[in-house]
């Protein structure tokens, strides 16, 4: 993420999630009675079928995944991409204070940057939400390797570093 997005990661604070996203967080998790963790508010409103995926955490990362919110942002404005990579990370830490702490999984969020928009020129951005499971795949193998988009991985264990007040 650093190296794409051409800054260090910053400090973040709990007032830079959108209200929207900050109910989402607020709202906590629910573990399904298949055992994916999943974002309470957002598993009340999705309506796909778990039987569709191939596992269960790519069950949780649809579930769990929303592009942040932009349009109060203008599309060519250089602090785009500071501001989306700060309203992702506090969301993402937001959200993880509120995962439950018995988990026999670690609950990791994703956070990615890219170039979107009709003609691939405005910055965009969202984050979801899975387990790391030894009998699954992980959602992100190699992170390193992801070189087309910015991708950051947090975990409940980096919160402190980046959430502040």
């Amino acid at each position: 993420m650093t190296a794409l997005m051409g800054t260090e990661l910053p400090h973040v604070q709990r007032d830079e999630v959108p209200p929207a996203y900050r109910a989402i967080a607020e709202g906590g998790w629910t573990v399904a009675a298949n055992g994916a963790y999943l974002l309470t508010a957002l598993q009340d409103g999705y309506s796909g079928s778990a039987s569709h995926f191939e596992d269960i955490v790519h069950l949780e990362a649809s579930v769990n995944g929303r592009v942040m919110m932009d349009y109060d942002l203008p599309s060519a404005d250089p602090e785009r991409r500071s501001r989306l990579l700060r309203r992702c990370i506090a969301y993402a830490c937001l959200a993880l204070t509120y995962a439950p702490s018995d988990s026999d999984y670690p609950l990791l969020a994703y956070v990615s940057m890219s170039e979107g928009g009709l003609e691939d020129d405005t910055v965009t951005s969202s984050v979801t939400f899975c387990t790391r499971r030894p009998a699954n795949p992980p959602y992100v193998d190699r992170i390193e390797d992801y070189t087309e988009e910015a991708l950051l991985e947090v975990s409940v264990d980096d919160i402190d570093s980046f959430l502040t007040g």
